[in-house]
């Protein structure tokens, strides 16, 4: 007894959705892309192993390469330093002050923001690093 097979021409094509291939580029978009976002000055900060990504609200008080000081992105002279501290921490006594330097900048001038920080009566401070990728 002899079996007849036709042999048929598959004439669709199997396509994925359209919304499936959005929703794939959409996860690829949100892994690859970074979450972080720092708003402000472009300050070149050095790097480190251990630095958190973690950003709350608090003061910044930066340097440029230029040695010219910001507190939150308001440019501000050596001389007033102190006191505009002092007026943003007596808005809140808890606040953390992020100290951000250019990496080229001097260990002294650092050293001077957080003798300011301190001045101005923080007990709340860090350093503000890029963390460092390993390979």
């Amino acid at each position: 007894m002899k079996i007849s097979v036709k042999h048929k021409a598959i004439t669709t094509v199997a396509l994925i959705s359209m919304s499936d291939v959005v929703f794939l580029l959409l996860i690829f978009l949100l892994i690859s892309s970074s979450f972080i976002t720092y708003t402000g000055l472009q300050i070149n900060i050095p790097t480190s192993l251990n630095a958190h990504a973690d950003i709350q609200k608090n003061i910044s008080l930066s340097i440029n390469d230029r040695e010219e000081i910001f507190i939150n992105d308001k440019l501000v002279q050596r001389e007033n330093l102190i006191s505009e501290l002092k007026t943003e921490i007596d808005k809140n006594p808890d606040i953390v002050i992020l100290i951000q330097a250019d990496q080229n900048i001097a260990l002294k001038n650092v050293v001077e923001l957080i003798d300011a920080a301190k001045s101005a009566g923080s007990t709340k401070f860090f350093l503000a690093a890029q963390l460092l990728r390993r390979n």
